[in-house]
């Protein structure tokens, strides 16, 4: 019997995500083309799969901003980028309207700042359990920007997240092979994110 073939494939391609965030390249303004930014953002929302069904409402709401954004981008030119989008909407005084690349694209990177820190605290706390990474993760992003009542439903969804052993077995064979390519994805990750939290400070969408 083949024992290498009976093995669970990894259920989250992490050499591949790493490719698409390796492939939006920010410009020296921080702006990006929205093309790949979206396929990047695809690609890493498939990791709330790995996260339980907790965090589905999540992966929901991110997967619905991307549509947005995607919608829209059919309106522009091939090769637009996020702030030229964002911009027409600003000019417009459309920015908070749901469904606007603004409003959306808005949404989008704070649900994505949080992944980034829930996974930002797994590489960097070995034996932190995936309920308390996103516990710290929520409260260092979108805390801040929710009511009560959402606060309540997110703290029920942390606490029925996996154990950390059974996340890291859905990305790789080992954890001591999945955490290095966790810690490459990360600063390409944080990058864009900051490039865009930039572009959201300047236009007064979000505090400095």
């Amino acid at each position: 019997r083949n024992l290498t073939s009976s093995m669970a494939a990894p259920e989250f391609d992490l050499d591949g995500c790493l490719a698409k965030w390796q492939a939006v390249k920010p410009s020296e303004t921080g702006d990006m083309a929205a093309a790949p930014f979206l396929e990047a953002c695809e690609s890493i929302i498939a990791i709330f799969d790995c996260l339980g069904s907790g965090l589905g409402m999540v992966k929901s709401d991110m997967l619905g901003n991307v549509t947005h954004i995607r919608n829209n981008l059919a309106a522009f030119p091939e090769g637009a980028t996020l702030h030229v989008m964002v911009m027409k909407d600003v000019e417009a005084k459309v920015q908070q309207k749901d469904g606007t690349t603004a409003l959306s694209l808005l949404w989008l990177k704070r649900a994505l700042q949080f992944l980034e820190r829930l996974l930002a605290h797994l590489v960097q706390n070995p034996g932190m359990e995936v309920a308390e990474a996103a516990r710290a993760a929520y409260g260092e992003t979108l805390t801040n920007h929710h009511n009560f009542a959402i606060r309540q439903v997110f703290k029920v969804a942390m606490g029925v997240a996996p154990t950390r052993q059974a996340f890291m077995a859905k990305l790789g064979p080992s954890e001591e092979a999945t955490v290095p390519k966790l810690a490459a994805i990360l600063p390409v990750f944080a990058e864009v994110l900051g490039k865009l939290q930039g572009h959201y400070v300047g236009i007064g969408m979000e505090k400095p």
